[in-house]
């Protein structure tokens, strides 16, 4: 696996202008893609099933958009560490190891066609790199399906995670309800108890073992555990600062960011927690408004990555917000550690507790 990450940095810088041109392009290039895939008498060979046709569109979306954070941030370590991951949930998923090929020719096939000579050019080394290497990640895909995963170290993360299962939120409510009790702040209920609960959840997902509304469905229990602590303990006292926590354009999964919210609340802060999938600009207008004293952003997925990178570029060139300290964490982070190495002017959080430490160093400087 490190072999191929070391490799991937000798691909050649991806002008701007190659990269700008795919993101204006993506959506017609997922188009085109679908339809090559669809007019193949063997699909059903290569997804599992036709039933998977859903599936296989919404990886065709992913890529385009993480193929774009690619491009943009030239990020080739964290391509050749997230390329395996995508092969493995896929198989576990009933999709052949033959599809991939055969979806990275329809890319290059797409790229010719939507995008000028040059910059389809630009493009193509990474796509031929990445067909190159299709046998080196399959070989890695099985060797990662051999990792089953266990019961979790926490007896009452366990609990949660067996509670969250069974679709009991009346059980997980308990739990968390005890544990706040306990410490008398939510830093480590969510930290030790749901997080690595919903980690769990995320992992036998992956691994085929819960179906997405399974996983939704858990996601939602987590939801509501965390909105009906944060309305029973809202925090109370001085407040220390003002903080505005999100997540970016495009990333659905706002559950870590209403934690450190709430985490936030009861150490004193006031918080404007915006929530999933928030556009640039309405970050930008909010942060403008607000004049808090840091920004947090939460990150699950890496297809979004290069929106954290425009916010970071945007609030450098604008001289309201240029001076407005910035933290990032998320699950991105620690599943592929390559990330933070485009993120060296952002301060990468790795907990919550972590989140609520450097926010009192930030209020005490």
């Amino acid at each position: 696996m490190q072999d191929l990450i070391n490799e991937s940095e000798f691909l050649p810088v991806i002008p701007p202008a190659a990269a700008k041109a795919f993101d204006a392009r993506k959506g017609l290039l997922v188009e085109r893609v679908n339809q090559a895939l669809a007019g193949r008498s063997d699909l059903a060979n290569l997804i599992g099933s036709l039933n998977s046709v859903e599936m296989m569109h919404d990886n065709h979306c992913n890529h385009a958009m993480f193929l774009t954070t690619v491009l943009y941030l030239n990020a080739f370590k964290l391509m050749a560490s997230v390329i395996p991951w995508v092969y493995r949930t896929y198989r576990n998923y009933g999709f052949s190891f033959d599809y991939f090929p055969v979806e990275l020719h329809a890319w290059k096939d797409a790229i010719k066609i939507e995008l000028d000579s040059a910059d389809a050019a630009a493009v193509f080394p990474v796509y031929d790199w990445m067909l190159g290497c299709h046998e080196r990640f399959v070989k890695i895909a099985n060797n990662f399906k051999a990792e089953e995963p266990g019961v979790l170290a926490g007896e009452n993360a366990q609990k949660f995670y067996q509670a969250l299962i069974r679709q009991d939120i009346n059980e997980a409510l308990k739990i968390g309800e005890h544990e706040f009790a306990r410490d008398s702040k939510p830093d480590h209920f969510y930290q030790c108890t749901l997080q690595p609960a919903m980690y769990h959840i995320g992992t036998h997902w992956e691994r085929g073992k819960l179906s997405v509304a399974e996983e939704h469905i858990a996601t939602s229990i987590a939801q509501t555990v965390v909105s009906t602590l944060h309305l029973r303990n809202p925090g109370s006292g001085k407040v220390i600062g003002r903080a505005v926590i999100t997540s970016i354009a495009g990333e659905l999964h706002d559950l870590g960011a209403r934690m450190v919210a709430h985490s936030l609340t009861v150490a004193g802060w006031e918080v404007t927690c915006l929530g999933a999938n928030m556009p640039i600009m309405t970050i930008a207008e909010t942060v403008r408004k607000i004049k808090p004293d840091f920004v947090g952003f939460s990150l699950t997925m890496p297809y979004y990555l290069q929106y954290l990178r425009r916010i970071v570029e945007g609030f450098k060139a604008d001289p309201v917000l240029c001076d407005i300290p910035i933290m990032a964490g998320g699950l991105v982070f620690n599943l592929f550690p390559e990330t933070r190495r485009y993120f060296n002017d952002v301060n990468i959080i790795n907990d919550i507790s972590a989140a609520v430490q450097k926010a009192r160093e930030w209020v005490n400087d």
